[in-house]
């Protein structure tokens, strides 16, 4: 027993002296340091380009409301060497770093309206795709309105572009690509890119108009997400039969909460904006029975107005929903295989 303490000593010992020599000496920093920026920038979490499954990565599942170290609205959905974002939020340009995905490939970024929380990472966006090796000018679709949007970011980072052309080459970052191009969407018009069908349908967000949504079909799979709406029947043509509904959601209790709240403090203005943003967005007690008539076989919720903080907020979030409804975080990856009926949910981050 006396030699087996020994033995377990020395080798503690042994250990110890390992780690102080890889966290405390330059050798032993550098080492790890090299270890740990190949894992950053080598490994993926998934095959992105495998063209027998339909991906869907969420990038950013907050609204504006709340507290939340989440980015702001966010959707990837990819197929084989092509990929599109639907919207690009605030934080979400991180995540997508974060996710791997292979920017180059971004065959454009998809606009549902022009709120802030929609479109503030846009040029973050276009930028890091640029750097990443796209070869042509970043499409950006979207309903009028959408030419003064791209125009302005390109005019916001006209400076940056050039002084990154000029510090690398235009050889790495030609000039030439680095603006985004507006591209008008026609309602109810299906657009063909590679193996996907896109087709855009008009949503209620009033007093936000235009607004809208899309519907993705690639493979024998399908994927709707609605952007923000109050009326979930506006969506029920472009709704039928889809494998996979991403829809924003706002809690009432919470909101109401978060409203009683303000009013005790005196707070009239935030009362105001927690009694209009009650309007535009749809609760979640009205999400359940139309997804099903329109026989969508899985529902995951986003933009969830507000973010739930905890679990209990998580609970009254939860309120009415069936246990099979997702609330989906930053991170959360739907894997639709090519021709099946079968959806895998899993979490990257």
């Amino acid at each position: 027993m006396k030699k087996a303490f020994v033995i377990l000593g020395m080798g503690l010992a042994l250990l110890a002296a390992a780690a102080l020599v890889m966290t405390q000496t330059s050798w032993g920093q550098n080492f790890l340091m090299k270890r740990l920026i190949a894992t950053t920038l080598l490994d993926t979490p998934m095959a992105w380009d495998d063209p027998d499954v339909l991906r869907v990565f969420v990038c950013g599942s907050a609204s504006p409301l709340g507290v939340s170290e989440r980015a702001q609205s966010c959707i990837v959905v990819a197929g084989g060497s092509t990929f599109f974002i639907v919207d690009a939020g605030a934080g979400s340009t991180a995540n997508l770093i974060r996710a791997r995905l292979p920017m180059r490939n971004l065959a454009g970024v998809l606009l549902t309206h022009f709120h802030s929380d929609h479109i503030s990472a846009l040029g973050d966006t276009n930028l890091v795709s640029w750097v990443g090796g796209r070869t042509a000018q970043l499409d950006v679709y979207g309903p009028e309105g959408v030419g003064s949007v791209v125009d302005g970011f390109n005019k916001a980072y006209a400076l940056d572009r050039t002084y990154r052309t000029e510090h690398h080459g235009s050889e790495l970052l030609p000039p030439d690509v680095g603006p985004m191009r507006p591209q008008l969407i026609a309602m109810g018009e299906v657009m063909e890119v590679g193996e996907f069908s896109i087709r855009p349908f008009s949503v209620d967000h009033d007093p936000v108009r235009p607004a809208v949504g899309y519907r993705f079909d690639y493979r024998g799979r399908s994927v709707v997400v609605s952007g923000d709406t109050n009326a979930l029947q506006s969506t029920a043509t472009a709704l039928r039969g889809t494998d996979l509904l991403l829809h924003d959601a706002l809690s009432r209790p919470m909101v109401h909460a978060m409203r009683d709240a303000a009013a005790t403090a005196g707070n009239t203005r935030m009362v105001q904006i927690l009694d209009d943003i009650l309007e535009y967005h749809a609760h979640t007690d009205s999400l359940t029975d139309v997804s099903r008539e329109a026989g969508v076989a899985m529902l995951a919720l986003y933009h969830l107005v507000p973010v739930p903080a905890n679990g209990i907020a998580e609970s009254i979030f939860r309120r009415g929903l069936p246990s099979e409804i997702r609330l989906v975080d930053d991170g959360t990856v739907f894997n639709l295989p090519a021709n099946a009926d079968t959806i895998e949910v899993v979490q990257i981050f």
